[in-house]
Parts: structure tokens; C-alpha cells; sequence
């Protein structure tokens, strides 16, 4: 678990591991989806979908105290909907390397 993580989901669910895993594991799972979701909307080049899938992802990302995520996932709505093909590619990269972290 991410150190940030852990410590933002400690603070707001009083040191319940059970809770705090059961809910950094569900954010896990759907950084996952959401990631292969932005990969589908980028290669159809179906911006609104981009923007919506960045939009879901920045708001679990701040959901469990994952500032970075949420950044990465800020700018990829930003590069949707400046429909910037190439820093869509280098921001979806750039979440999947965080994703790799989680």
C-alpha cells in the first residue's frame, strides 16, 4: 500500500486495517479498469469518454489520499479536452507507471 494512502485512510477510518484494506483494494481494482478504459477511449479517440474516465480516477485517487494519481488524472482531463493525442499518450503512461506502484 502506498505510504500516502495508508496514512490518509488511517487518519479517516481510526486505524481500521480491515476497512482500510477493503477500500485501498477496491480503489486498486478500479485504477486498474479505469486505466484500460482510458487506453479504449484514447485508441477510439473519444475524448468526452477520456475526460470522464480521468475524472473517475482523480476522484478515487483524492478518495484515498493519492495526491500524485490525482494530479496525473487532472492533467489527462485537461489534455482531453484540449484533444492533445500526444499528452494524453504521455499522461496515460505516466498513470500506468503509477498504477504499477500501487
Amino acid at each position: 500500500m502506498k505510504q500516502c494512502c495508508e496514512k490518509y485512510l488511517n487518519e479517516q477510518f481510526g486505524n481500521d486495517a480491515e476497512v482500510v484494506n477493503a477500500i485501498y483494494a477496491e480503489y486498486v481494482s478500479s485504477v486498474n479498469v479505469k486505466a484500460a478504459e482510458a487506453d479504449e477511449a484514447l485508441a477510439a479517440v473519444a475524448w468526452d469518454a477520456l475526460d470522464k474516465v480521468a475524472h473517475t480516477i482523480k476522484g478515487n485517487s483524492l478518495a484515498v489520499g493519492d495526491q500524485q494519481m490525482a494530479d496525473t488524472a487532472i492533467e489527462l482531463r485537461n489534455a482531453a479536452k484540449l484533444q492533445d493525442r500526444d499528452q494524453a499518450e504521455r499522461l496515460i503512461a505516466d498513470l500506468r507507471a503509477l498504477e504499477k506502484q500501487l
